[in-house]
């Protein structure tokens, strides 16, 4: 089974009142549009795609879906806060489903990630996307770490703002 994980890309400035309702900005859809080649290139198909609910992580998945095919599927168990239980639910929902792409917020993806790879740590940028294969079900500790992209391989000028 495949475990594809995507931070929602860059969105506004968080204000404490309304940070559930940050939208991405307008150099965060750009960046996430730059990533389709690659995310093409890389051949990523879920089967299934689940999102947080806001705004900046709905994008997200629309964005991608745009990209590679597919339909996002809004799940309120990825608002801020989800760990891996959570997301194993979202998951279970779709029984079906062999590749899953989770579109969320940190630290829940990079803790989600930790508990399921056993890595020391993981920090995923707004945008990046990694990838965890497991033999079995996903469970603690049984996934290994595919790959992980930053999103500073999606642009030309990698490094840049």
């Amino acid at each position: 089974m495949i475990l594809y994980f995507l931070r929602h890309g860059k969105a506004g400035s968080p204000r404490p009142v309304d940070d559930d309702a940050r939208e991405l900005t307008a150099a965060g859809e750009e960046a996430l549009r730059a990533a389709a080649s690659l995310w093409r290139r890389l051949n990523l198909r879920p089967d299934v795609v689940l999102t947080s609910p806001l705004p900046r992580a709905c994008r997200t998945a629309e964005l991608f879906c745009e990209a590679v095919g597919g339909h996002p599927v809004v799940d309120d168990r990825l608002l801020p806060g989800a760990d891996w239980s959570d997301l194993a639910r979202a998951m279970a929902a779709h029984p079906e489903a062999r590749r899953v792409m989770f579109v969320g917020h940190e630290p829940d993806l990079s803790s989600a990630i930790v508990e399921l790879s056993g890595a020391a740590s993981v920090r995923m940028r707004k945008g990046g996307v990694a990838c965890l294969e497991f033999y079995g079900i996903p469970e603690p500790g049984g996934g290994e770490i595919a790959w992980l992209l930053d999103p500073d391989l999606y642009t030309d000028d990698a490094g840049g703002d």
